[in-house]
Formats: structure tokens, C-alpha cells, sequence
């Protein structure tokens, strides 16, 4: 019984308010590093840094308000920041990106966010939220 109602309030949620409100993410993967012109093996620095197409993810979009940010991280410098909302199979490709873009803005990703500048937490009915920090 509760199984079904579950998988009732998933569909509905997805075939309506997620599919009705979705705007897209552009999610660059890494392709490879190859040694540049400048590349020094003692620093590990110098590499020419080849990415693939971008990947589009759909998600739902909400800015962030000034007053929510520093509520959960005093200290921070205001940069602006969104949060997502993504499907489950969507967020191992946020994970592992090189670069975000939403509305021609890059926004900082999971591999290298100092000091919890990617958020993400496990929503029901197969979702995840993601706070994503813009880059200065």
C-alpha cells in the first residue's frame, strides 16, 4: 500500500512539476591534460586542458536569496548562488563535472568547492538538491 502510494506521488511530481518547470544546466566533462607550452614537471602545472561538449541537465532552478546564504554559512561573500534540483541518475554527472554554466554564469563544482560551496542532499521521490556557489 505505501509503496503505491509513493510511486503515485513520484509520477505525479515529475510528469508535472518537474517536467512543467525544468530549465537547462550545461555540464562540462573533463576530456584529457595534455603538457602545454609552459608545462613544469616539478610544480604539476602547465597542463593544455582539453574538455568535451557540453552535457545539457535538466533541473529546476531557484536563485538563492542573500539573507538564506548567510543564514547557513556566515562569513560568506556574496557571489549569488542558485539552488538545484536535479533526478538521481543526474547527479554523478554534476559530481564529477569541470565547469557549470546556468545563464551564462559559471558556478563552482563538486571536485574543487573549498569550503562547502557545493551542497548536495537527498530529497524524496528520487531527487537531489544542490546549492551551487558562482564563481568570482
Amino acid at each position: 500500500m505505501r509503496d503505491d502510494i509513493y510511486r503515485r506521488i513520484h509520477s505525479r511530481f515529475s510528469d508535472t512539476v518537474f517536467a512543467d518547470f525544468t530549465e537547462t544546466l550545461w555540464v562540462t566533462l573533463k576530456a584529457s591534460n595534455s603538457k602545454g607550452s609552459r608545462y613544469d614537471k616539478y610544480r604539476d602545472e602547465g597542463y593544455s586542458k582539453t574538455y568535451e561538449n557540453p552535457y545539457p541537465v535538466n533541473a529546476y532552478v531557484r536563485q538563492l536569496q542573500a539573507n538564506s546564504l548567510i543564514m547557513r554559512e556566515l562569513g560568506l561573500v556574496e557571489t549569488g548562488a542558485i539552488e538545484v534540483v536535479v533526478k538521481e541518475q543526474d547527479k554523478g554527472i554534476i559530481e564529477i563535472a569541470e565547469k557549470i554554466e546556468y545563464d551564462s554564469k559559471v558556478y563552482s563544482v563538486f571536485n574543487k568547492a573549498l569550503g562547502n560551496r557545493v551542497q548536495i542532499t537527498k530529497t524524496p521521490f528520487g531527487f537531489y538538491r544542490i546549492v551551487l556557489f558562482r564563481k568570482v
